[in-house]
């Protein structure tokens, strides 16, 4: 069910995987794959979720919490993809921005964007990380940008420090996807929105 006290979503899974070989979303993670398993997690957040694929990609259904659309162009950038998806949304006043590819985030850090007054990402050990929160201004500035604008020139975030153990796994190879497998129980179950409660 859709929390219209959170943010949307924009889960962005339309990069060309050149490196890997494959699909980044389609990666099995037990019974599921690892874009199944972000959205169920945004969705169990009660966020209503876009999810950017690719012009390959092989696209899903849409329903009331979770809109599919098609990037077209992903060799423009990132932040192109991120306008497309914004669009798809209605151009939202908050958002969160979550790569596939970049899932090593916690319910805890979630939350913490939840709360944010501005733009602002998670950092660890002096490193920013993935998902990051847009405000109205962050927004408008992607809205307005080149799309290959690089992310962190158009918005000054503020950034929080977190502990997640995995916030900079960037799966891009096949190394990484054997990290990613090796620890998803960890990671699915920080996922979980009442992980980690005493922390909250």
């Amino acid at each position: 069910m859709i929390d219209e006290g959170v943010p949307d979503c924009l889960i962005l899974a339309s990069g060309l995987s050149r490196r890997l070989g494959y699909d980044k979303a389609t990666i099995q993670l037990g019974e599921t794959t690892l874009l199944s398993a972000m959205i169920e997690t945004m969705k169990d957040h009660g966020m209503k979720t876009c999810v950017v694929i690719g012009p390959t990609s092989d696209e899903a259904g849409s329903s009331d919490s979770v809109i599919f659309v098609r990037n077209e162009n992903p060799d423009h950038g990132r932040t192109g993809s991120i306008q497309v998806g914004l669009e798809a949304l209605g151009w939202p006043e908050r958002v969160i921005v979550a790569p596939v590819d970049r899932p090593g985030f916690s319910s805890r850090t979630l939350k913490r964007l939840f709360s944010a007054d501005s733009s602002a990402s998670p950092e660890k050990q002096g490193r920013g990380g993935h998902p990051v929160f847009l405000d109205d201004e962050g927004v408008m500035a992607v809205r307005d940008a080149h799309p290959d604008s690089p992310l962190n020139s158009l918005i000054d975030f503020s950034r929080f420090e977190v502990d997640d153990p995995y916030l900079h796994l960037n799966v891009d190879t096949s190394e990484d996807v054997m990290s990613l497998k090796m620890a998803w129980g960890e990671i699915s179950d920080s996922w979980r929105v009442n992980s980690n409660p005493e922390q909250e």
